[in-house]
């Protein structure tokens, strides 16, 4: 069996199991929760826990004790560049939480496209997918996990591989939510990257996925994770999604960090 071991347990965010869950239910009881139609996906950032755990406690809190009972969660490589999205078909990912069993159903219909590969490499040391999960631990009760790791920018990759996920998900009857983890943009000043991260928010809004990557590829707006929020609003879309909720924005300058070179932190939904 293939055990993917927390790789950044003692540095993203804290090793002790109780002082982890501590703080991720302090980042969710700080959150507020927002009445939402039938969301679909949620975007969350994936850094240090003290710079953004607290914005992506809105994301969490939204389902929090909710009925999920399967993750797909969309991440980009940040050491590696490749051609479409690697998925791991079996297997768990630890974290200092427990143990998150793969999804082996859909992770197998996935891979009967070549836009999938299984790279498990890849997994092996990427920090935006794992991040996520302690969340996904305190806030669901039990659920499976899909892990998709997107390692391209390419807008008609993208689009197969949003398309692909919604077509796998079409018929599934497990009740199911689409992760997406990005954050915004790198180490400039805080005033520069408020603007910037603020442009990004605003052609978010139009929920339109080729006006976004647009904006992405004249550096108007500005995302490490590309990939998982192109592909994820096009699947969102393709399932039933119509609108984006934002809830909530803050920077590495307002949480825990100078203001001098801040990353920039959103959460949102994809809703019907």
């Amino acid at each position: 069996m293939w055990i993917r071991q927390a790789g950044f347990a003692g540095s993203f965010y804290p090793a002790n199991p109780d002082k982890l869950k501590n703080d991720i239910q302090r980042y969710i009881a700080n959150a507020k929760i927002v009445s939402l139609d039938k969301p679909v996906a949620f975007i969350s950032p994936h850094a240090g826990y003290i710079y953004s755990g607290p914005v992506a406690a809105y994301s969490y809190a939204q389902l929090k004790d909710k009925p999920v009972d399967v993750v797909i969660l969309l991440a980009p490589s940040h050491r590696v560049r490749f051609n479409g999205a690697s998925v791991v078909s079996s297997g768990i990912y630890q974290t200092p939480l427990g143990e998150v069993q793969i999804d082996e159903t859909i992770a197998r219909k996935l891979l009967q496209n070549n836009v999938f590969q299984e790279i498990k490499e890849v997994h092996q040391y990427e920090h935006s997918l794992e991040v996520q999960l302690p969340f996904l631990q305190v806030v669901l009760p039990q659920f499976v996990l899909v892990p998709i790791i997107i390692g391209t920018i390419d807008f008609t990759t993208c689009k197969e591989i949003g398309s692909e996920i919604a077509k796998a998900l079409q018929n599934e009857q497990r009740r199911f939510v689409i992760i997406l983890s990005t954050d915004l943009s790198h180490y400039y000043h805080y005033d520069i990257a408020k603007k910037i991260d603020s442009h990004f928010i605003e052609t978010l809004r139009k929920f339109d996925e080729l006006y976004l990557y647009e904006a992405l590829r004249s550096d108007k707006a500005q995302a490490c994770g590309e990939g998982p929020v192109l592909a994820g609003m096009i699947a969102s879309k393709q399932l039933g999604a119509t609108k984006v909720e934002i809830l909530h924005y803050a920077n590495s300058g307002d949480t825990a960090g100078p203001k001098n070179e801040v990353v920039g932190y959103l959460s949102a939904a994809f809703v019907q």
